[in-house]
């Protein structure tokens, strides 16, 4: 049987439309203020990620979880890779209701399968304990792995959290600006309806909100709720004709920056943008910060 050690949160095909033309990705760690080169399939994983240890105690595969993930990935770079090029070609590409509801799918579980997600189901769980919910004795910690698959095998969730995103109003856009947008370990993000915060990916059925999720270095895609964005629905699975500036991409590049875990990736290895964010707000390159609560 095929067996994946280490397992990417962040898909490799995705990350290889950050990288350079020798297909490197620079990688910028914010917590050690280091700028490195790697390549898609040597980060945003962890081995065994995904592993389902209750499977192998009944004789099933642990992986099945990451292989699933890994069949709608290979959906998902098909579509994607066809918009992208439709837009360069065309500016224009056609989106069937079904492709939008399997993209919608990848984006919530993107905005749940990262190690940041992980970190916040741990945090939920600890303040269960000091509700009394959960018993004093159980260690969430020791149980993180666990608690994160099941959340990513709950259907009834991921069923409303896909549907609250093939719902929006989909609008793409191209950045033209000499500044790449950049992508990091957490970048399926949500924005609040008025621009100024980020949001936890569980707080997707706030009113207002949109997802923002850039798809490469000169592409964008924003997933906003249709009632209060009413107005923007000719622009549906259209091509946004806003000419992008280097101050409105790195508004963009803020979000990746400050609720990245640990690494922000770029095609280039000028993080300048990103230590002046991280000076500006330095609690955004705190490894213990809050992220519950």
């Amino acid at each position: 049987m095929d067996k994946s050690s280490f397992q990417h949160y962040v898909p490799r095909f995705y990350l290889a439309r950050f990288a350079d033309s020798d297909g490197r990705l620079w990688a910028f760690d914010k917590i050690r203020d280091r700028v490195f080169q790697t390549v898609p399939s040597k980060i945003a994983g962890e081995n065994r990620f995904y592993d389902v240890d209750d499977l192998r105690t009944i004789g099933a595969d642990p992986q099945l979880l990451e292989k699933q993930l890994s069949d709608i990935e290979s959906e998902v770079y098909e579509i994607t890779e066809n918009w992208l090029y439709l837009f360069e070609m065309k500016g224009v590409a056609k989106i069937p209701q079904t492709n939008r509801e399997i993209i919608s799918l990848f984006l919530a579980l993107q905005l749940q399968r990262t190690a940041e997600a992980r970190i916040i189901f741990v945090q939920f769980a600890k303040y269960l304990q000091t509700m009394g919910e959960l018993k004093k004795e159980y260690d969430p910690e020791k149980d993180a792995r666990a608690l994160h698959t099941q959340l990513l095998w709950d259907k009834k969730w991921m069923d409303d959290v896909t549907k609250r995103i093939a719902g929006c109003i989909w609008i793409f856009a191209k950045n033209d600006s000499a500044q790449p947008f950049y992508t990091s370990d957490n970048p399926a993000l949500v924005k609040s309806f008025d621009s100024r915060e980020w949001l936890l990916g569980a707080k997707v059925f706030q009113r207002g909100m949109y997802v923002v999720y850039p798809l490469s270095i000169r592409w964008i895609l924003y997933c906003k709720h249709r009632q209060p964005w009413h107005k923007l629905a000719r622009f549906d699975g259209l091509v946004s004709p806003v000419e992008f500036t280097v101050d409105m991409v790195n508004h963009e590049n803020s979000g990746q920056v400050g609720r990245s875990t640990r690494f922000i990736f770029s095609n280039s290895p000028d993080f300048r943008f990103a230590r002046e964010y991280l000076k500006e707000y330095p609690v955004h390159c705190d490894p213990e910060r809050k992220r519950f609560g």
